[in-house]
């Protein structure tokens, strides 16, 4: 089995046909359906499926290597439930394809994603993943479209950043505060962003 898994839980423009070969593919509610227009093969569908029609799921079951259905009245959202299922699998190095929701419930669930999963999430204008304690180097040939950077922390935090657009020295970041936000690349340059402690970094375009 692969060792790195894609889980699509939005229908979103990306290209996706790159992770086939690499990745499990994991569609998730309509996930499944761009997963099915965009012609790429469903290793594992699964979800409570409330979202797609009797004929969507119809679709989805006979498109997907293998269909599993949620309880609706489960202990876990469906991206949750799946990443349990993938670390079960002994599959750690997860990515995720989901869009911003008008639920601002919904949308704070990628805070679980990353802190405590370690996933990567990134749809059309944005990417986010976790940065451990220590010194972290940005590639920026990698991520050179992305226009705004920022920084989360869910403890206090002490930050230091070389190579961007504003750069500080052992400044006290804390909790929850929006202190690092909205910083941006400089051409050509990989910055470099030291922190005492974990934080979430978040790439918008």
């Amino acid at each position: 089995m692969k060792d790195k898994a894609l889980i699509v839980i939005s229908e979103t423009n990306i290209n996706l046909k790159i992770f086939e070969k690499t990745h499990l593919i994991i569609g998730i509610e309509r996930g499944c359906l761009d997963l099915i227009k965009k012609d790429i093969n469903i290793d594992i569908a699964m979800s409570d499926f409330d979202q797609v029609t009797q004929e969507e799921l119809e679709i989805i079951k006979s498109k997907a290597k293998k269909f599993i259905a949620f309880n609706p009245e489960k202990d876990y959202l469906d991206g949750i439930a799946a990443i349990h299922y993938l670390h079960d699998k002994n599959i750690k190095d997860i990515t995720m394809i989901v869009n911003p929701s008008k639920r601002y419930d919904m949308n704070l669930t990628i805070i679980d994603y990353v802190f405590n999963y370690n996933v990567k999430i990134f749809n059309e204008k944005s990417v986010i993943f976790k940065l451990n304690s220590g010194e972290n180097v940005i590639d920026f040939n990698k991520y050179q479209d992305f226009t705004y950077i920022s920084l989360f922390s869910l403890k206090d935090n002490e930050i230091t950043i070389k190579g961007m657009k504003y750069e500080v020295k052992n400044i006290e970041l804390k909790a929850f505060n929006s202190l690092a936000y909205s910083n941006k690349f400089l051409p050509y340059v990989d910055p470099k962003i030291s922190i005492k402690d974990e934080v979430m970094l978040i790439m918008t375009k």
